[in-house]
């Protein structure tokens, strides 16, 4: 069991401060399922034992949003985001309290007008190796969100590999969890709950 398994929650949340306008974790407020009008906030409360750095949940880039960012804010949003899909998706799994963030820093909500340069991309991924350290994952496994998500992080899997020390990082695509992906999902949280489930189970976990 690693350092970052054990660690009280107070301590690694303040770790990580510097990074909570932009990334979270995996856990929202206790339900038995979740549909878009759950609240799917950010819990306060006793979270102890819950946040952890076995996994680490990636998607392309923030998107612009129409609400003011809080602490913890990112994948917690309700509405048209469809961030409920997620919460549906990890519930109940080892997921669950997993670190959430973007491979990518820049904010743009329109996907294809993204500045993907190697150059770029590079950059970012030092960025998120700064998390990794900061968070004492050892060898986590990299859940990451989308088609665009995954062609960048494939790229770039040797230098992430490289930076935290290890032969290779272990990863897996899942689909996007957004509206425009419905045609997989079909816009029902328990369908893209079995399709992520799919995709996991697959990849052994």
């Amino acid at each position: 069991m690693s350092q970052c398994d054990t660690v009280h929650v107070e301590s690694l949340l303040e770790t990580m401060a510097g990074y909570r306008m932009t990334a979270s974790w995996a856990v929202w407020l206790p339900s038995a399922s979740y549909d878009s009008s759950s609240d799917i906030s950010f819990p306060d409360g006793e979270l102890d034992a819950i946040l952890h750095a076995r996994s680490i949940i990636l998607g392309l880039n923030p998107g612009e949003s129409s609400v003011e960012r809080m602490p913890w804010h990112n994948f917690h949003t309700a509405g048209r985001h469809n961030d409920h899909f997620l919460a549906e998706a990890f519930r109940g799994t080892p997921q669950w309290g997993a670190y959430m963030t973007d491979l990518l820093t820049e904010i743009n909500s329109k996907s294809n007008t993204l500045d993907l340069r190697p150059d770029i991309i590079h950059r970012d991924v030092d960025v998120l190796v700064d998390q990794l350290k900061a968070l004492e994952a050892i060898d986590p496994m990299f859940i990451v969100i989308g088609k665009s998500a995954g062609k960048a992080f494939k790229a770039h899997q040797s230098a992430l590999a490289s930076a935290l020390g290890l032969p290779s990082v272990r990863w897996a695509e899942i689909p996007h969890y957004s509206a425009a992906n419905g045609r997989v999902h079909g816009n029902k949280p328990s369908q893209y709950r079995y399709r992520v489930h799919q995709v996991l189970t697959d990849s052994g976990l």
